[in-house]
């Protein structure tokens, strides 16, 4: 199972690890969230423990509308 290493400091990812969170203890200071499968997820990104999803800190820009 793919897990996101999540500083608990910052709530950003700093790596993605193989390891089950539920037998697999964090480093100190961090905290280990299970990934589902084709979740998105990426180092940088931001943790929200209240939803318990991932967000991109820096999305792509809106393609422009050709009219």
């Amino acid at each position: 199972m793919n897990s996101a290493v999540v500083d608990e400091g910052t709530l950003i990812v700093v790596n993605i690890i193989v390891a089950d969170p539920t037998v697999d203890p964090p480093p100190p200071g961090y905290l280990l969230i299970g990934l589902t499968d084709g979740e998105p997820c990426n180092i940088g990104w931001i943790y929200n423990p209240t939803t318990n999803t991932f967000s991109d800190p820096n999305p792509p820009p809106p393609e422009a509308v050709v009219v």
